[in-house]
């Protein structure tokens, strides 16, 4: 496992790019990942 993985809520601001890299990537869940 990956000790640096943020754990908890994400921010609006983190859920906001989620959903434009989404919109931008589609389900490519890992390249958004990597962003």
């Amino acid at each position: 496992l990956r000790p640096d993985i943020k754990r908890g809520n994400i921010s609006p601001d983190e859920e906001e790019l989620i959903i434009r890299l989404h919109r931008l990537l589609g389900n490519r869940w890992s390249l958004i990942a990597g962003r």
